[in-house]
């Protein structure tokens, strides 16, 4: 890879527009069904606070949340958190401020207005996009690899570092390449300036987060025999469990749990736009066996059944049937069945009823749980259709509302972010969503109804830092049809075969950091050294050329790809 500097298109993109209406208008995500991806909050580590889309109140963040677009987070003094997209790994450090501004099937946009945030890739599908936006520069992921990013709390400095993998730099009309073992210093935001090094020394949250790698790796050896790579959540369960073969289903989880328990009964209900009602699980392991696949019931044991490996998994908020109870003033549902969907509300013990305020505030269903009779609960019809109920605000916030959150400084909340990617428009505030809901009789929106609700502003204050052409072309991109808005030199060079994840999820072991990995002291430059410039440092940045004019691509410039 080469260490010079890459002219963006056009001279237009070097001033950065501010955009706060224009680009939402023609980003909006209108299709008919709500992304196939989420994120899972998998670990929160003393003071991490969240803000829900659509609302502005800060709350305690709960492991097993599914985040999505517009959820933010932040992470107090001395704390730290983990989230799981399925093919990547988030780990936020101490004072870190964090959001997603597009997270779909095909793009992880997330924005880092301060603080530290590491990213392992996992695997980068074809077509995927992998991005990090803060306040001077975005940082497009272009491999499978090891990324850290360190936001001052100005906002005018980021230091990109790559263990393994490369990554593009992006900001001020110019683009920088970082290669593996590379750090580089951005300083400025209108006039951005690169300070090439080596890696440092690994600190005490690198270890963190290379120790939950390699753990994450042991799960990941036995998950993968069962479970399609892209299940969030799904490496935990060998440690809560066993696998065992089924004469019916195959090869199916049993958990180990009390001889009461059944499914969807430690946790809480919680509403998350697009999906609505939506199960947040209590067990360490509760994420993919109340979001994929289904369950059932053998030898008086309850056991999970994933879909079949070498399929795709599409995110489900709970994967139940609701019965007739929902009508009164209590709320039952018992989890659905492999075949007959339905088959689970003959088990004894799997309808669960609460009453409809325990529901409604998102609080703990096990210490209000009524076990329905079996007598009473095949005498109800039961249907995958939603209660017709109309949230409130305690809905949205979770089992937490209430209670103090620590929240960032508001110079570090409303901060504007550099992206190279256009991002959709902003969610639905949460008052005009209740109020449609309850016009629809509490029954909730249809993905495009709710689409037409979006403000027409970006899902956040950002500076576009593309060519301006270019951007003129996604503005008028339709709905769903394949991204134009990154320059032909910054798309995705094609990856070699065994960079792409195989249906039972094969993952290069050169892109997880092996158990007794000594890192040799001489490859690190401590900081106070001072590296001289021809070792490290690039050629002067060669401005945007002036609009109109067009680059003359170098002898190693790969041709443009079409998506």
């Amino acid at each position: 890879m080469r260490m010079r500097p890459l002219a963006i298109l056009g001279g237009a993109a070097a001033a950065m527009l501010m955009c706060l209406g224009a680009i939402g208008t023609a980003l909006a995500q209108d299709g008919a069904s709500p992304p196939d991806r989420v994120a899972r909050l998998s670990d929160a580590q003393g003071s991490v606070s969240l803000e829900p889309a659509g609302t502005t109140s800060w709350t305690g963040a709960v492991p097993n949340r599914p985040l999505t677009i517009g959820d933010r987070l932040w992470t107090d003094q001395d704390s730290r958190a983990e989230l799981d997209i399925g093919d990547a790994v988030i780990r936020l450090g101490s004072t870190t401020g964090f959001s997603f501004l597009n997270l779909d099937d095909q793009t992880a946009q997330m924005q880092a207005t301060a603080g530290t945030v590491i990213v392992h890739v996992r695997s980068l599908a074809t077509g995927e996009e992998d991005e990090i936006d803060t306040p001077n520069l975005a940082v497009t992921l272009e491999q499978p690899g090891i990324y850290r990013l360190e936001v001052s709390d100005s906002g005018d400095t980021t230091i990109v570092k790559v263990d393994e993998g490369a990554a593009l730099v992006t900001g001020d009309g110019l683009s920088f390449p970082v290669a593996s073992q590379q750090s580089v210093t951005f300083t400025g935001v209108s006039a951005l300036t690169a300070d090439y090094a080596m890696l440092g020394a690994p600190d005490e949250l690198d270890e963190w987060s290379l120790q939950r790698d390699r753990q994450e790796e042991q799960q990941a050896a036995v998950a993968q025999q069962y479970v399609p790579p892209d299940t969030v959540g799904g490496d935990d369960l060998s440690s809560y469990g066993s696998w065992e073969d089924t004469p019916d289903w195959g090869y199916a989880w049993f958990p180990d749990v009390a001889a009461d328990w059944a499914p969807y009964t430690l946790g809480s209900w919680v509403w998350v736009a697009p999906w609505g009602w939506t199960w947040v699980d209590e067990e360490p392991w509760g994420f993919a066996p109340f979001h994929y696949g289904r369950w059932g019931y053998r030898n008086r044991r309850w056991c999970w059944i994933p879909a079949r490996r070498g399929t795709r998994s599409v995110y489900a908020p709970a994967l139940v049937a609701w019965i007739g109870a929902r009508a009164g003033s209590r709320v039952g549902w018992f989890p659905l069945g492999p075949g007959d969907a339905y088959a689970n509300r003959e088990v004894p013990g799997a309808v669960t009823v609460v009453p409809r305020r325990v529901f409604i505030f998102a609080q703990p269903v096990a210490p209000h749980r009524v076990i329905l009779p079996l007598r009473e609960a095949v005498g109800f019809q039961a249907t995958t259709a939603a209660p017709a109920i109309t949230p409130v605000r305690q809905s949205v916030l979770g089992a937490s509302a209430g209670r103090l959150a620590r929240t960032p400084p508001p110079a570090i909340l409303n901060r504007p972010v550099v992206v190279r990617l256009a991002p959709p428009r902003a969610p639905v505030s949460f008052a005009r969503e209740q109020a449609a809901i309850r016009a629809n009789g509490g029954r909730p929106l249809p993905v495009a109804d709710l689409a037409r609700l979006q403000p027409n502003v970006p899902a956040a204050r950002v500076r576009l830092a593309t060519d301006m052409l270019i951007r003129e072309r996604v503005l008028q991109r339709p709905a769903g049809a394949p991204r134009a808005d990154r320059p032909p030199w910054a798309r995705s060079r094609p990856m070699p075969e065994e960079h792409y994840a195989a249906p039972g999820r094969q993952i290069p072991l050169q892109h997880f950091a092996p158990s007794g990995r000594q890192i040799p002291t001489q490859r690190f430059a401590p900081p106070e050294r001072q590296i001289s410039q021809p070792h490290f440092s690039p050629p002067p940045a060669a401005r945007a050329a002036p609009a109109g004019a067009a680059p003359s691509p170098s002898a190693g410039e790969r041709q443009p790809s079409g998506r």
